[in-house]
């Protein structure tokens, strides 16, 4: 019977398209969850970046003081220096 067969054709589109249905689906999910764990990864990334830029600043700062202790050391020693030679303070 040309119906039967018909009808059997429809039945097996059906089945895969319920298949590829179902496939699709289980991507989909799959896709998410690597979304969210790149998202994630992403959010922690950008927290560890800007604590690196606190302890930057921070480096940069402290850096910054011993250079000028530094600087006035120097000119104390070289005050120090023109004073023994006889110079003016």
């Amino acid at each position: 019977m040309v119906a039967g067969r018909h009808i059997e054709a429809l039945e097996a589109r059906v089945k895969a398209i319920i298949k590829q249905s179902a496939e699709l689906k289980r991507r989909v999910a799959l896709l998410e969850t690597r979304l969210l764990e790149s998202h994630t990864r992403l959010v922690k990334q950008a927290a560890e970046a800007k604590q690196w830029e606190k302890e930057r600043d921070w480096l940069r700062g402290r850096l910054k003081h011993i250079l000028g202790e530094l600087e006035l050391i120097e000119l104390d020693g070289a005050r120090d220096q023109d004073i023994n030679r006889g110079g003016k303070p």
